[in-house]
């Protein structure tokens, strides 16, 4: 039996699990705390791998990490996730170590593969994901491939910039999406408007989340209801250029943002149309939510790994990829 085991790297929790041919219920799974901010992350990685490791029967690694990160040299470039993880060559030590060839890509690139493979983009040559948390991301699917770039960097979807006066986003630069529709965005955006005086029934607080903003959304606070219209409102003018670059058919949304509902949607949905280039975009268009939940990033390292081999056969047979 040729299992390949599929890594997810966080960072609060490495998982690993050891998957057979043609299926996505693991044989073995195993989860560990990453403490990414303590020295000896590869360490703990090691164990987590060893821990489902099955001697001579794997055939490869497929991790999904946090990025910055290049998947052509299996570098992670940058990673604020994991400090200790500048510009490390965490592919080419796994496949030194273990044997094996192994496939890197960033978390949500991954998720969306996932999602396309397994989940609700199955059927569809072309797909955008989203994901909106604590951050913005995605993955893309164009014609029955993910978009990876020439530098593996391409489809950085939380980082289209929608205002360059707008605020800053974690990466450090002005009027990103992440900066309007992440949950850390929204409830900024909360506390802000607390500030300068509006009156709400939330208090302000550094730790404020979206979900206790949703709550006082679905009781009437008119502040609540304002960040989510404003946060829809900005995700819409990001996916009606997403439209316009990738035309997909179908829009799969996840992260916890996403869980808010109409709170959410009915404002992007009318911010999609008012922005969109032309509606035949929105033509048949599905819009629907991930899945897959947790295990959307174990099951894309698993759906990379798998297509990288297909690929590799293919081309080993000289076929056409």
């Amino acid at each position: 039996m040729s299992l390949i085991i599929a890594i997810d790297i966080g960072g609060t929790h490495i998982r690993t699990a050891a998957y057979p041919p043609g299926s996505i219920k693991p044989l073995a799974h195993h989860k560990t705390r990453s403490l990414a901010q303590t020295p000896g992350v590869f360490d703990r990685l090691l164990k987590a791998i060893e821990a489902v490791w099955q001697e001579g029967k794997v055939s490869a690694l497929g991790i999904a990490s946090p990025g910055p990160l290049d998947p052509h040299s299996g570098i992670i470039l940058d990673t604020p996730n994991i400090p200790e993880w500048a510009n490390f060559p965490v592919a080419p030590k796994l496949s030194e170590r273990f044997g094996v060839p192994v496939y890197l890509d960033n978390d949500a690139n991954l998720a969306g593969l996932a999602e396309w493979q397994y989940g609700a983009g199955r059927g569809h040559s072309d797909m955008v994901y989203l994901t909106i948390s604590t951050g913005v991301g995605g993955g893309v699917i164009s014609n029955n491939h993910l978009i990876q770039g020439y530098r593996g960097m391409g489809a950085e979807l939380g980082h289209m910039m929608i205002d360059p006066n707008g605020p800053l986003c974690g990466c450090g630069h002005p009027g990103h999406i992440e900066s309007f529709s992440s949950g850390p965005a929204i409830a900024r955006y909360v506390n802000e408007r607390i500030q300068a005086g509006d009156k709400t029934t939330l208090q302000a607080d550094p730790n404020l989340t979206p979900a206790q903003i949703a709550d006082a959304a679905l009781k009437g606070d008119r502040l609540a209801i304002s960040a989510y219209a404003r946060a829809g409102e900005y995700l819409g003018m990001a996916v009606a250029n997403y439209l316009a670059i990738f035309d997909p058919s179908i829009l799969i949304f996840g992260g916890g943002v996403s869980q808010a509902g109409d709170l959410l949607f009915k404002p992007f949905e009318e911010s999609l149309r008012r922005h969109v280039f032309h509606p035949h975009y929105l033509d048949n268009l599905t819009i629907t939510r991930a899945a897959l939940g947790d295990d959307a990033g174990l099951l894309g390292a698993l759906a990379l790994a798998r297509l990288s081999l297909a690929e590799k056969e293919k081309v080993s047979a000289g076929q056409d990829v």
